[in-house]
């Protein structure tokens, strides 16, 4: 081969070497200005890619709007108006929805992987099946939202208000939940967490009267200083948990696990623990006033009568 035909080929290797390398260069503004068109007319954009677009306040209000499975990845929604829109299915990963208003809006199944929703407007919203893992709800308002089969776990929901809320078969390992008002406003709508799994999750001087945690599991859960006066805590699995300082009166903890757990100074005044497990439970000045401990298991290993 001549000189020249091997510098020819030298070059076209080249140019294909940095044509292949710069199509893979992830696109900043990824967001097609057609769909944002579409969306602006029809207030609908089903599929699309608005990945990294930034909606400007005084020209969207997404009431309604449908944007089913679409590419939302990066999106800034901050201060928006997206009541009763439908974000099901949608990718909303690492994306900004902070003082939103989404008031029975629907989240069903979509990824709000690293999603930002503070001080937002949520409630009766529904999240159900969303994967929602290290995502930020503090101080929101998530009054009867739906979290059924959600995956939260490392999420922070720090002083937000989750009363009434369905948690039931949801994912909190590492939760934090610290200062949250999840405490039932009526027997109608009793905030929900059966058969959650609430491992290592952090409740720390919580508001949790009359909450259903019935089957849940809270294997080394941090209920310090909570109130967790009525709650239903039966068959759930409190196994090394942290309840010093709670207030357990007039709850059903019957058929609970709490070995190991620690009810340091805890309120356990006519609270029902029939059956219930106590064995190398931390019992120091707890309040037994009028408990029920018939067939439960004692710290000692002992039966009590």
């Amino acid at each position: 081969m001549s000189k020249k035909n091997q510098l020819l080929s030298i070059t076209l290797c080249l140019v294909t070497i940095i044509t292949v390398y710069f199509s893979y260069i992830p696109n900043a503004n990824a967001y097609s200005k057609d769909n944002i068109a579409q969306l602006i007319k029809e207030n609908k954009c089903i599929k699309c890619d608005l990945s990294n677009y930034h909606f400007p306040k005084n020209k969207f209000n997404l009431e309604k709007a449908n944007l089913f499975k679409s590419n939302l990845h990066k999106t800034n929604f901050t201060n928006l108006n997206l009541r009763k829109a439908n974000f099901s299915e949608t990718d909303l990963t690492f994306s900004n929805l902070e003082k939103i208003n989404a008031r029975k809006t629907d989240f069903r199944k979509a990824d709000l992987t690293h999603t930002n929703l503070k001080n937002s407007n949520l409630s009766q919203a529904n999240f159900s099946q969303a994967t929602l893992n290290h995502s930020n709800f503090s101080h929101s308002i998530l009054e009867r939202s739906d979290f059924e089969k959600a995956d939260l776990s490392e999420s922070n929901f720090i002083q937000a208000n989750l009363s009434g809320a369905n948690f039931h078969n949801a994912n909190l390992t590492k939760a934090d939940l610290d200062l949250a008002n999840l405490s039932s406003k009526s027997k109608k709508h009793l905030t929900n967490f059966s058969n959650a799994n609430l491992t290592q999750t952090q409740l720390i001087n919580a508001k949790l009267q009359r909450v259903n945690f019935s089957n849940a599991n809270l294997y080394q859960a941090d209920f310090d200083g909570s109130d967790l006066t009525e709650s239903i805590l039966e068959k759930a699995n409190l196994a090394e948990a942290n309840l010093s300082h709670v207030n357990l009166s007039n709850a059903d903890l019957r058929h609970a696990n709490l070995i190991n757990a620690s009810l340091v100074y805890a309120n356990l005044s006519n609270a029902n623990l029939k059956n219930a497990n106590l064995e190398k439970a931390n019992l120091t000045g707890v309040n037994l006033t009028n408990t029920n401990l018939k067939g439960a298991i004692m710290p000692d290993g002992s039966i009590h009568n």
